[in-house]
């Protein structure tokens, strides 16, 4: 199935398509259309479950969707390992950006619905981070009633989740 890589995005245009992924809880609706996340793109070019292309109908290869995910997102391979992370573990990921976190992290619902968000998650590369950093965003999560999870991936690429709150 073709996805058209739009505004950094991908446009679904086939009906069966849209269907399965809004089902599945990907994807985001605007102006009647589905679009998916650059993670989301890169995720099912993987699983080969859809090919990417251009405005012109070109072929978008994997290491060209790479590079352009790059540039566009600072740290995209932690963050994609943490979204791979989650998504294969049943979870339903989303940009968090609108909560100043890097996901929300919702868990999957029998009937498609969405749910309140279950989790929220900063990426981070290295053991050490700043305490305030980490005190606003507990404090943050708290405030909308969710889990903070602070996920460090090593330089082996193993990612260790923390589970940050106050006691």
């Amino acid at each position: 199935m073709k996805v058209i890589l739009e505004n950094y995005c991908g446009l679904i245009k086939d009906n069966n398509l849209k269907s399965k992924f809004t089902q599945k809880g990907f994807g985001f609706k605007k102006e009647n259309n589905l679009y998916i996340d650059l993670f989301e793109c890169l995720y099912f070019l993987e699983k080969k479950k859809i090919s990417i292309v251009d405005k012109n109908n070109k072929i978008i290869a994997k290491e060209k969707l790479e590079n352009i995910c790059e540039k566009e997102i600072t740290d995209f391979k932690n963050k994609f390992l943490v979204f791979k992370d989650f998504t294969e573990n049943g979870y339903i990921v989303k940009d968090g950006t609108i909560f100043g976190f890097d996901f929300r992290i919702y868990k999957k619902s029998k009937s498609g619905e969405h749910t309140h968000t279950e989790i929220v998650v900063d990426v981070i590369k290295t053991h050490k981070t700043n305490a305030i950093t980490l005190l606003k965003s507990e404090r943050l999560a708290t405030t909308i009633h969710t889990k903070y999870i602070l996920a460090i991936v090593d330089k082996d690429q193993k990612i260790h989740k923390l589970k940050i709150e106050k006691l």
